[in-house]
């Protein structure tokens, strides 16, 4: 019998090791203990698209005081952590969400002002997140609301019951927050111990019996299975990866916030069941298709999906010493509280195969060296390639470290997937330090790119120029031709961040393999959001800024 668990938690591994960083954590706490909430979105990367000012006008004085509350209890760091990830081995967000985030108690009406939180678009994007305010009678029935518990320092001490735990213990573990075993989980729900709870849920699931498991959670599941292979697929899915001891509380909180009796359980942005009140307690059945169904309310997946974080550290992929801060003073409260420390180590000896020898290829100090080879050597070879001849072994990881050939080393490749996946979620501040750890500017990223590529996720237009000083050729293109510009205009980099390019030198007529330059793909993105009045002004800045310059 197998203990249920998470997919991928080898991604969720990474999604704690670089999504939230260490750097990010300490920054936003210290704007939390100065009361400045910019500050923390700042530090969050959240761009905050709102005027109190404005709100006070539109919605009136008490609106505009709760939505500031709010602000004030917002822990963006903490809010990272919990948002669902697109995965399918990324660690990027998931896209096109949006939510509702309110600390108010009672019922919410439609002209109430709500903070509305919006995450990015692309996944290979830049990984921003956005904050608006919105009436609650605009709000889509598909935002849905997301526990304070996910996102507010001020009642992040309830995360333990809704994971199911207990002030004595956590499901999965002993009082002393040591792992219990699976073999030794109760078959039956223990009324004074609420950790059973799930312990029971798992081994009625491991033994076949979901409906039995949804009982013990305390849902009264119909597991009538939906028409079709496609529904049914993905109702298999959502029973086997569901975890729901904490709806009945969810489903209490949202009635008295909006009246809502039904909502709507997505699985794989599909909906695939409904939960709802009834006089007995939580029911829950499982949905045939119906386009109905697409316009009812949503339940917020962190509401019954398995904690990632619970399920890591049984497993021993993560030290509870390694959480969120936060997350950890509330579910592990014994664990030694430690600064927040990001240790960036870029040094690398690597072993390569070399014309039948073992050769030592080193990464340090802003370079990858094939130590075992002269200089006049190297410069030998470097010719060599560059005629067309085949290279030392060296030579040709050195080559696949700038990105021209698929041939890299084990211990790089693992070092280039570290360096990307910091700059994706840490931006500018992950880069800076990077760079001043010894990272190789030239680094490739494995598509044919180059670290310029990666400006989406960047806001600081000093380092276009770190860069291109340092050797990294501002119009390199990568395996789809696209020069560092196509990407910037393309994927949601800041007018900031094109300019910066241009000034660096960039080409806007550089052609990609569909025959488009940099003007053509911001055209096209301004096009494919035209109709979309909640799109920020960035595409359409970009567009400008190109057309501008185009016209020197």
């Amino acid at each position: 019998m197998n203990q249920p668990t998470l997919p991928e938690l080898p991604v969720w591994q990474r999604v704690r090791r670089y999504a939230v960083p260490p750097s990010m954590i300490e920054a936003v706490a210290a704007a939390r203990a100065e009361g400045d909430w910019r500050a923390g979105c700042a530090a969050g990367r959240i761009d905050v698209d709102l005027d109190l000012a404005e709100v006070r006008r539109t919605h009136g004085a008490r609106q505009a005081d709760l939505i500031e509350a709010d602000l004030n209890a917002l822990a963006p760091d903490l809010l990272r952590w919990h948002l669902p990830r697109v995965l399918g081995g990324r660690t990027s967000l998931a896209t096109h969400h949006d939510w509702l985030l309110s600390t108010r108690e009672g019922r919410i009406g439609g002209d109430d002002a709500l903070l509305v939180l919006r995450t990015p678009k692309t996944v290979d994007g830049s990984q921003r997140l956005r904050l608006e305010v919105r009436a609650a009678v605009e709000a889509n029935p598909g935002w849905p609301d997301l526990p304070p518990v996910f996102w507010s320092a001020e009642h992040v001490a309830g995360l333990r019951e809704a994971y199911g735990g207990t002030p004595q213990r956590m499901p999965g573990f002993e009082a002393d927050g040591s792992v219990r075993p699976f073999t030794v989980y109760p078959t039956q729900v223990d009324p004074a111990d609420a950790a059973t709870r799930t312990e029971v849920f798992d081994r009625l699931l491991a033994a076949g019996d979901p409906v039995g498991a949804w009982a013990a959670a305390g849902v009264d599941l119909d597991a009538t299975p939906p028409e079709g292979r496609r529904r049914h697929y993905l109702a298999g899915g959502l029973i086997g990866q569901a975890l729901p001891v904490g709806l009945a509380a969810e489903l209490t909180r949202l009635r008295e916030r909006y009246d809502l009796d039904r909502l709507v359980i997505r699985h794989d942005t599909q909906p695939v069941a409904e939960v709802r009140h009834e006089p007995h307690g939580v029911a829950a059945r499982l949905l045939d298709y119906d386009r109905q169904h697409y316009h009812a309310p949503v339940l917020a997946g962190p509401v019954y999906s398995r904690p990632a974080d619970l399920e890591l550290i049984r497993r021993g992929l993560l030290d509870p010493a390694e959480l969120h801060p936060l997350v950890r003073g509330v579910l592990f409260p014994a664990v030694a509280a430690e600064p927040v420390r990001d240790r960036i180590d870029l040094h690398r000896d690597v072993p390569v195969r070399c014309r039948g020898e073992w050769h030592t290829l080193r990464h340090a100090d802003g370079r990858l060296d094939p130590t075992s080879h002269p200089p006049e050597e190297v410069r030998r070879e470097q010719l060599l390639g560059g005629l067309g001849g085949q290279v030392a072994g060296c030579l040709s990881a050195v080559a696949a470290w700038r990105g021209s050939t698929d041939h890299l080393p084990r211990p790089l490749k693992q070092l280039r997937r570290e360096v990307l996946l910091r700059i994706q979620h840490g931006g500018t501040a992950a880069l800076a330090a990077l760079l001043d750890a010894g990272l190789d500017p030239r680094m490739g990223d494995g598509r044919g790119g180059t670290l310029l590529h990666h400006v989406r996720s960047l806001d600081d237009a000093a380092l276009i120029g770190r860069l291109a000083d340092a050797g990294v050729p501002v119009d390199a293109r990568d395996r789809r031709k696209r020069t560092a510009l196509h990407v910037a205009a393309g994927d949601g980099a800041s007018p900031e961040m094109v300019r910066a390019l241009l000034e660096a030198g960039a080409d806007p007529t550089v052609e990609d393999e569909n025959g488009y330059g940099a003007i053509e793909v911001a055209g096209w993105k301004v096009e494919m959001y035209e109709e979309d009045d909640e799109e920020p002004p960035g595409p359409r800045l970009i567009l400008q800024i190109l057309e501008e310059w185009m016209e020197r």
